[in-house]
């Protein structure tokens, strides 16, 4: 059954000391061990301590208020560790921040008006400055580093308590949704902790590779795993990053040649490193322990790992949420794994962190029985406070993670995916040989309509044939569960975090694309672009109904545009004006008749499509017969003029605002994550 919270007697669930004070212990204890590796730069015990006592004495003279948030603004490398110290040593609360982040979560952030301070570098003081509220200070460490190194490099004492708050720690935001801000006090990290230091069974000879970005929850986790350990935390650098080095040689090398001991990545990152270690037939050296956390990791996976490396590896799955810090439940690769139907479309996470409850939620919000399926939800010492501007938790009540499990037959938990996700097809689609990763999710087609679609990526030097998936999901699904559309790609979009954004895949082409494609007759692409068949059929209609607009002005408002009296060269700009309107009107009709696919590429509703497809048409079409209208009515004709305000000018208006609507509606998610 799902593991129950520590009673009061377990030391996870009553801590008495902050987060930063175990770090410090190790401080006294060995000042001389180094504690972050970044590149060339080895910084002991005492080196960073002494630099985040510094700051720390820089931002209470600030006038850093106790808990008052601080924006951590520099990257991955071994100053964000003295500032994130620092801030917590002040009695302040970090929030980090990825410069690289994109636009509007930077703004969402660094504009939050509770926040007091921002820590960066000069480069970065542009961007930083236009963003935050004015008057707040914003401290540069290079260019203010004389300043600082003149502060006491002797610890300080804040005044600060366990039930204050250590951080402000930012979900991925992903499937369209923007990141939240979840609070994370002194007591959450504390007993974080003390469950990872049971399980991962931390020692200070310990070295743990770092390879995520400093705004998200796993680097928090990384760094307080290994400091308040007594170990060495060995940052992965820009050339170690996957993307950016194509493949996982660099990052093979830096964990051999750092003596790595703890790999803690995401799955992409593990995937990327079984690949390599088979092509090179290499080993881990000194790595004791892979922790995999971020998105499914299924079982067949973690045994072929298992066969790669050797039982002196330990390999555990894990499953943890920004809401607890990066904690959860966790899974370990036993060193005989029992056998298992399918291990292919299985994600065991097993039982909760010590200090956490994670439970499969059946009606009520009750854990539910063996072989259920439901909601999974968390509660324990390991829950933060709250969401910044939001509700707070509920420490007796599990919170609701949007993420859909099982209870297995032997009591342990298994991860389905998101709550709106298709689990039972991609767990099927994965046990096909020829499929490496996979993804299905309801996709809006040119036609706007909506259908469940297959999106697969081959597996290594392999291909797939969509025709064959179709008939080998159709034969082992209920045809309401059967994807209708299987698409090939190279690689699943993935968010910064390095979960699957099913928000990000392209749309499926049209069921006729190919022949049209083959005929050179255009159509839709196979990535979802549209070809030449709509944009020859918008031009051809345009030409058609510009032409008779021209040839019918005449007939239908007599002398509205006759411009015998109107001396050069104002006629001249009022016969441009005249052609213009029948461009316009001409375009308006073309789009009207062929160009809903382009507006449905968009991913809206079928409702605000169709709203926005009409406004755009209207935009266009009613300039022709408004102004001809206009031209002939009397000023004083209040009948007729108010019937034109509200035939035109009101209508205008209204489209107007249905493509606002439709510029800031967020794209349809088929799963709602946050």
């Amino acid at each position: 059954m799902p593991q129950e919270p520590p009673t009061s007697k377990d030391s996870a669930s009553r801590p008495r000391r902050c987060v930063h004070q175990l770090y410090e212990d190790h401080v006294r204890r060995t000042p001389d061990a180094v504690a972050v590796v970044s590149g060339s730069q080895q910084l002991t015990y005492r080196q960073l301590d002494e630099r985040a006592n510094r700051l720390a004495r820089h931002l209470r003279e600030a006038g850093l208020p106790r808990g008052g948030p601080v924006a951590v603004c520099l990257g991955r490398d071994a100053e964000v560790l003295t500032a994130m110290l620092g801030v917590l040593k002040a009695g302040g609360a970090y929030v980090p921040v990825e410069p690289s982040a994109p636009p509007s979560v930077l703004r969402q952030v660094l504009a939050d008006p509770g926040l007091f301070a921002a820590v960066t570098w000069e480069s970065l003081r542009v961007m930083v400055s236009d963003t935050v509220r004015s008057g707040r200070p914003v401290i540069c460490l290079d260019t203010q580093a004389e300043a600082i190194a003149a502060r006491s490099g002797e610890p300080l004492d804040a005044g600060v308590g366990v039930s204050d708050l250590a951080c402000v720690l930012y979900t991925a935001g992903t499937a369209g949704r923007m990141p939240r801000g979840v609070l994370i006090e002194h007591r959450t990290l504390v007993s974080a902790y003390e469950g990872w230091r049971v399980v991962y069974r931390l020692s200070p000879a310990d070295r743990h590779l770092q390879t995520t970005a400093s705004e998200f929850a796993g680097f928090t986790a990384d760094w307080v795993r290994a400091l308040c350990s007594g170990g060495t935390l060995v940052l992965a650098g820009r050339d170690e990053d996957l993307d950016r080095a194509g493949d996982a040689a660099p990052l093979h090398r830096l964990l051999v040649d750092r003596d790595v001991t703890v790999v803690a990545c995401d799955v992409p990152t593990v995937r990327g490193l079984h690949r390599h270690l088979r092509s090179q037939g290499a080993d881990l050296a000194d790595v004791r322990l892979i922790a995999v956390s971020g998105d499914s990791w299924y079982l067949d996976e973690q045994q072929d790992l298992r066969r790669t490396l050797g039982p002196q590896v330990r390999i555990l799955n894990i499953y943890g949420v920004t809401e607890a810090a990066g904690s959860g439940a966790y899974f370990e690769l036993p060193d005989r794994p029992a056998v298992t139907e399918h291990p292919e479309r299985v994600s065991p996470i097993g039982t909760a962190f010590p200090g956490a409850a994670v439970a499969v939620l059946g009606r009520g919000g009750a854990p539910a029985a063996r072989g259920a399926r439901g909601e999974l939800g968390i509660k324990g010492a390991v829950v933060g406070r709250g969401y910044l501007n939001g509700p707070t938790f509920t420490s007796r009540r599990y919170l609701r993670t949007g993420d859909l499990g099982r209870v297995r037959a032997d009591g342990g938990l298994e991860h389905l995916g998101r709550l709106a996700s298709h689990a039972d097809a991609e767990a099927v689609l994965r046990g096909h040989p020829s499929v490496g990763e996979c993804l299905v999710t309801g996709a809006e087609n040119a036609e706007g309509h909506n259908m469940l679609t297959a999106y697969v990526t081959p597996v290594d030097g392999g291909s797939v044939n969509p025709s064959e998936l179709k008939l080998f999901l159709a034969t082992r699904l209920p045809s309401a569960r059967t994807p209708r559309t299987v698409v090939r790609v190279a690689s699943l979009p993935r968010t910064r975090a390095g979960k699957i954004d099913r928000s990000g895949v392209p749309l499926p082409a049209r069921r006729d694309a190919k022949r049209r494609a083959s005929s050179g007759k255009g159509g839709l692409s196979a990535d979802g672009g549209e070809g030449g068949g709509i944009w020859s059929g918008i031009a051809g209609i345009t030409a058609l109904f510009s032409f008779l607009s021209w040839i019918l002005t005449d007939a239908l408002w007599p002398y509205s545009t006759d411009l015998s009296l109107v001396p050069q060269p104002w006629a001249a700009l009022f016969t441009g004006l005249y052609v213009c309107e029948s461009l316009a009107f001409g375009l308006g009709m073309g789009f009207l008749f062929c160009a809903r696919p382009l507006v449905a590429r968009h991913g809206r509703s079928p409702a605000l499509t169709s709203a926005a497809h009409l406004a755009v048409a209207w935009l266009l079409i009613a300039w022709w017969p408004q102004d001809n209208y206009y031209r002939l009515a009397a000023k004083t004709d209040w009948a007729r003029q108010a019937a034109l305000v509200y035939v035109f000018n009101v209508t205008l208006m209204i489209a107007g605002a249905v493509l606002v609507a439709f510029a800031a509606a967020k794209p349809r998610k088929t799963d709602p994550m946050r």
